[in-house]
């Protein structure tokens, strides 16, 4: 594998705490927190040539994967005695990210976690009480539920038959259809209440999850779970930034810099040295190019080359 760089932006002086590229559309986002107000803006991009598209305030953003919607959540503060802010609340807008227009406000929706269906039209939002909620984009009604976890839901993400994959600090993934709110499938992870990334494969039969340093495959259909230690098949220290949506590369910060290992074989197949730290990063749909956010506030936008053998 090999990256080259497409162009870099600077984004603001403070770091970048997330970035997103669209499934569908020419469309990045970068996410900081203004250092003077400590208010978190979302800058929306064009990540063929960085022109800008909008910007908007918002601590999190989630791109639909069809079109130019873009689900931001806001948070609420108010400044309490000797200048400590108070969060109180969070609101869940769906926008066009070209005009920066609000389309819907997601009544109950308090953010995390946020994922999109696979053909725009359902979105899943987390709720109070370590549950989600699914709505149809469309008319903005609630349509459906996670409701089994006994533990703050982390991740997110439908399967091509709209049925919702989650994370929970409790230990599970859990296959849920949203409809009936019932169970269909679960994972129990030993030992581990903290999850940090999962995807799911196109065709929705293998599913990715990072719990603490263990990296977890499930085949459900299959009854397969391949497991291994990040530690025990890297040579450094590896932090998981970003799984490609095919499931098949995962970005890691390094102390270094960065690398990308191959999520099937735990092997590292690109490594780079930075100036500066990498802090977050996102892969094309289709892996071909890759957002890095940096420390700086910095954002590098890369074209990936697989090598043919």
């Amino acid at each position: 594998m090999d990256l080259t760089l497409r162009f870099s932006r600077s984004v603001s002086k403070t770091e970048i705490s997330s970035v997103g590229i669209s499934p569908s559309t020419s469309a990045a986002f970068a996410i900081y927190t203004a250092a003077q107000t400590a208010q978190s803006w979302i800058d929306v991009f064009d990540p063929k040539n960085g022109n800008g598209y909008s910007k908007t305030s918002g601590s999190r953003a989630v791109f639909s994967a069809q079109g130019s919607r873009l689900a931001t959540v806001r948070d609420w503060t108010v400044q309490l005695q000797g200048g400590v802010d108070f969060h109180h609340s969070s609101t869940v807008f769906l926008r066009d990210y070209v005009s920066g227009k609000t389309v819907h406000e997601l009544k109950e929706a308090k953010g995390e976690p946020i994922a999109w269906s696979r053909d725009g039209r359902l979105i899943a939002v987390g709720e109070a009480k370590d549950r989600v909620g699914v709505w149809d984009v469309k008319s903005g009604m609630r349509v459906g539920r996670v409701l089994s976890h006994i533990d703050a839901i982390t991740h997110a993400a439908f399967l091509p038959d709209s049925s919702l994959v989650t994370a929970s600090r409790d230990g599970t993934l859990r296959i849920t259809n949203t409809t009936t709110c019932k169970t269909m499938r679960r994972l129990e992870i030993d030992g581990s209440n903290n999850p940090r990334a999962l995807a799911v494969s196109p065709n929705g039969r293998r599913i990715v999850s990072v719990w603490g340093t263990n990296v977890h495959i499930w085949i459900p259909s299959a009854n397969d779970l391949t497991s291994y230690n990040l530690n025990a098949v890297r040579s450094c220290e590896g932090w998981p930034l970003a799984i490609s949506p095919d499931c098949r590369y995962m970005l890691c910060r390094t102390e270094d810099g960065f690398d990308i290992m191959d999520v099937a074989t735990g092997s590292v197949i690109y490594e780079e040295t930075t100036e500066e730290m990498v802090m977050s990063g996102a892969f094309a749909e289709d892996s071909s190019a890759l957002v890095l956010g940096r420390m700086d506030g910095v954002v590098e936008v890369r074209d990936v080359f697989e090598r043919r053998a």
